[in-house]
């Protein structure tokens, strides 16, 4: 075994038995808490997972935990897309409970209340709880049930149901993390031979590492999942025994020649399928992955 495919081995291993352990406890405590909290008496609340930790795409030494405290008395939603004679009726919420900005400073005093200094609350948009010797950091996400309305294509009127948060700044955020789960899910298993995940993390590991050095900014760790999810199945293993440096030349190779200037990654989606992956308000740009692929094939040594 050569020396990048013993480091491509550790880069690809997902987080320790003891840091599931501790995501684990996290999440548990996360619920406690607010299963505790008088305020949400009444409310209907449910939880959700999300994010690197939820798709297993974490890696070593760098596990947080996201989950989402969804509020299910309404739903917001988006029916721009269809004719006013189909626009959906917006019923009163008669039984709604802290709508937008209410909801989060809500959760927020759950969140102190149990963690007390332990909690950070200054961020735009997750409560932060932090790590200690038992649980590892927690991003706590306020949010509500979100529908986006479209035609199928018999013109019948459909939903994707998402969630939606709004910053402390006033703007929303929607996402659709059920269907970026169940993607991943098939991309990994069947449509890569489980490589897909792999070769997530060791990118993951590579881009901090190029932090570190220096040369590149930081970039979101879900941004890495998208771009190997954009690379064709037939890039990566089937059978178990292609090298790990075969298939991550291959994943790297394409995203590198897909973002150069008028490339085909303008067309790319998110893992959820539903948002574009370079679309307006991205904290990414398609330049910012053509630099990300150039300095992994580079940081690696590649060929």
């Amino acid at each position: 075994m050569t020396a990048l495919e013993n480091k491509l081995g550790r880069y690809a291993a997902p987080s320790s038995d003891t840091e599931q352990e501790k995501q684990e406890r996290a999440e548990r405590m996360v619920r406690k808490a607010v299963e505790g909290w008088s305020g949400f008496d009444g409310v209907g609340i449910r939880f959700l997972p999300k994010g690197s930790y939820k798709n297993n795409t974490n890696v070593r030494a760098d596990s947080d935990v996201d989950i989402a405290v969804i509020h299910k008395g309404f739903h917001y939603l988006n029916d721009d897309a269809l004719r006013p004679s189909d626009k959906i009726v917006r019923h009163p919420l008669t039984s709604k409970r802290y709508e937008g900005a209410d909801f989060r400073a809500e959760l927020e005093a759950a969140m102190r209340n149990a963690y007390g200094s332990d909690c950070d609350t200054s961020g735009s948009t997750a409560i932060e709880i932090a790590e200690n010797g038992g649980r590892v950091k927690a991003d706590v996400v306020p949010s509500f049930e979100h529908r986006k309305y479209y035609y199928d294509a018999q013109g019948r009127v459909r939903y994707f149901e998402g969630t939606t948060t709004r910053r402390t700044n006033g703007e929303w955020v929607i996402n659709y993390p059920e269907q970026q789960y169940g993607n991943g899910v098939e991309k990994n298993e069947r449509g890569t031979g489980r490589r897909y995940k792999r070769m997530t993390r060791i990118l993951k590991r590579v881009e901090n590492d190029l932090v570190a050095a220096g040369k590149i900014e930081a970039l979101p760790s879900y941004f890495m999942e998208c771009l190997v999810y954009c690379v064709p199945n037939d890039r990566f293993n089937h059978g178990g025994l292609t090298p790990l440096t075969d298939d991550i030349t291959a994943v790297i190779a394409h995203i590198w020649s897909q973002t150069k200037p008028h490339g085909l990654a303008k067309d790319w989606y998110e893992p959820n399928g539903i948002k574009p992956l370079f679309g307006p308000g991205q904290k990414w740009s398609m330049d910012d992955a053509h630099t990300l692929a150039l300095e992994t094939w580079q940081n690696l040594g590649l060929k």
